[in-house]
C-alpha cells in the first residue's frame, strides 16, 4: 500500500498521507502576471479614509513619482514581463509539506505535470 493517495484534478493533483491524513493539494506550476509600473501622481487623502493622526482630507498619502524629461504621469515607469510561469521545485515543497521526498509521489507528481498540461493551464489563467 502507497504512503499516500492522490487525486488528479485538471490543472493539480490532491495529497493525502495514509498514516495521519495530512493533506494538500499541488498546482502544476506557478503563474502570474507582471504589469507595467507607471509613472504615479501624488495620492491625496480623501473624505473617507482612514487618516493617521496629524493628517486632513487633502494631505499626501503618497508622493507622486519624479517625471523625468519627456514623461508625464501614466507613462510606463518600468516594462512588465506580462504573463510569467515557473515550475515548482518538488523536492522543497514535498519537504516542506510532509518533512519527506517520497520518490513515487515525487514521480506521480513530475509524471502528471507535463509540459502540455502546464501550457494549458497557462493558457487557462491568461483567459485563452
Amino acid at each position: 500500500m502507497s504512503k499516500y493517495t492522490t487525486t488528479k484534478q485538471m490543472y493539480s493533483m490532491d495529497v493525502m498521507r495514509v498514516s495521519d491524513n495530512h493533506a494538500c493539494g499541488f498546482m502544476c506550476s506557478k503563474v502570474w502576471h507582471e504589469n507595467d509600473e507607471l509613472y504615479m501622481d501624488a495620492i491625496l487623502y480623501v473624505e473617507g479614509d482612514t487618516l493617521p493622526d496629524g493628517k486632513k482630507v487633502g494631505d499626501v498619502m503618497i508622493e507622486a513619482d519624479t517625471l523625468p524629461d519627456g514623461k508625464k504621469f501614466g507613462d510606463v515607469k518600468t516594462a512588465g514581463r506580462g504573463w510569467l510561469q515557473e515550475d515548482f521545485n518538488w523536492d522543497t515543497e514535498l519537504q516542506a509539506t510532509f518533512g519527506e521526498v517520497d520518490a513515487d509521489l515525487k514521480k506521480e507528481l513530475t509524471d502528471y505535470f507535463t509540459t502540455d498540461l502546464k501550457a494549458k493551464y497557462l493558457a487557462n489563467q491568461k483567459g485563452e
